[in-house]
């Protein structure tokens, strides 16, 4: 099969979410897969506002680039759509594909992927394009309340309906956006995110940014944007002066205003997908400190169950899908935070065998079976 995704994050970018999983389990079975990546523009060498900049000019240069079997691709547009006058036109949006250099009908063509055999939608600002694309099977995977973020199109949540009504298969990865989801078609699919299991198990040898840390030690990884409460860990690393926090990922400068002095805290920025269990195993407590809001209480935390996986004990905010999941973490209201995390490391509350359980339990391998059944369903009935 050809298999197009089309998606925000770089395929190489440090950040790996759900679609890259099962981008490279249908790589690894033997598909054709080409990987789309959120376009560039020239605002983004003005402003330099976007993640992974240097990796997406290389995409776009070189591309599409060969990593893990399979195809990446960043497309260069004049005009980025965007919530500011004139770029939040829906006419600017649906012209991705137009307004691209080279234009992205000739780079899918030259690849070999003018027609599909399934397009996976996850990133709404291609549902214009994606439905320009020849295919068997039309994917859509709903990952996060889009509308619901900062700086983002109206336009998006309209397109990212259409493309939802017009799918074969639709995903939805909470609880709650399965709800809105199933309020356009009642026939989506509940599709929760989850764990490279063995990844996180194995462990490995102590990162060099631990020899000079005390213990014990306290880890968050991911993204520290508005919804990362810098403040909350401030007064944790002060209460607790004995411990060393870390926070692995980009930090954006409000993060480095509020953490870049507080003397046990260490940002030690991003770092790549494969290293990352060594500074969970020898680590001592996970954290997910997130200011609850519309979008967070959606958010369905691959972080979760790699700590879990990695057998740490978790301190997270409470909020509506992490309540839901019913995961082997401790869920408090921001007030008791810096109590359970100081509680949480001097006895957990939960055996480390019932944490490793709990992510065994939700492998993005048992995820792609699913993906595969309603995939195959579709492709079958349009073959008979």
């Amino acid at each position: 099969m050809k298999v197009l995704f089309l998606e925000n994050l770089p395929y190489e970018s440090d950040v790996r979410v759900g679609s890259h999983h099962y981008a490279a389990r249908f790589a690894r079975e033997g598909h054709d897969v080409l990987w789309l990546s959120h376009p560039i523009s020239p605002l983004h060498f003005v402003r330099r506002v976007k993640r992974d900049l240097a990796v997406r000019v290389r995409a776009w240069r070189e591309g599409p680039l060969q990593v893990d079997g399979l195809a990446w691709y960043a497309p260069l547009v004049a005009l980025p759509p965007a919530d500011a006058p004139l770029l939040k036109s829906r006419c600017v949006y649906e012209g991705v594909a137009r307004l691209s250099v080279p234009p992205l009908s000739s780079v899918l063509a030259k690849a070999g992927f003018a027609s599909c055999d399934v397009v996976w939608l996850t990133n709404p600002y291609y549902a214009a394009f994606a439905r320009a694309v020849h295919a068997r099977c039309r994917v859509v995977r709903v990952a996060d309340e889009s509308s619901a973020f900062k700086g983002v199109s109206p336009v998006v949540a309209q397109a990212e309906a259409d493309a939802i009504r017009d799918a074969d298969v639709a995903f939805a990865v909470s609880a709650p956006t399965l709800e809105r989801v199933r309020a356009l078609r009642p026939d989506a699919v509940g599709l929760p995110n989850g764990v490279e299991f063995e990844h996180f198990a194995r462990g490995g040898d102590e990162p060099p940014e631990y020899a000079q840390a005390p213990r014990p030690r306290v880890v968050y990884v991911g993204a520290t944007e508005y919804w990362f409460d810098a403040d909350l860990v401030a007064a944790c690393a002060r209460a607790m002066p004995h411990a060393a926090f870390f926070i692995i990922g980009p930090a954006s400068s409000r993060v480095a205003a509020v953490l870049g002095s507080v003397p046990n805290v260490r940002l030690l920025g991003p770092r790549r997908y494969a290293y990352l269990p060594r500074y969970l195993a020898h680590a001592d407590l996970g954290i997910v400190p997130f200011v609850r809001d519309e979008m967070i209480d959606a958010v369905h935390p691959i972080k979760v169950y790699e700590y879990l996986a990695a057998g740490l004990p978790v301190v997270a905010t409470r909020w509506t899908e992490l309540e839901r999941m019913n995961a082997p973490v401790r869920l408090v209201d921001r007030s008791g935070f810096c109590q359970a995390v100081f509680e949480e490391l001097a006895s957990p509350s939960c055996p480390r065998d019932a944490r490793i359980a709990y992510a065994a339990a939700n492998s993005w391998d048992e995820r792609f079976a699913a993906v595969k059944e309603a995939v195959e369903a579709v492709i079958g009935t349009a073959r008979a």
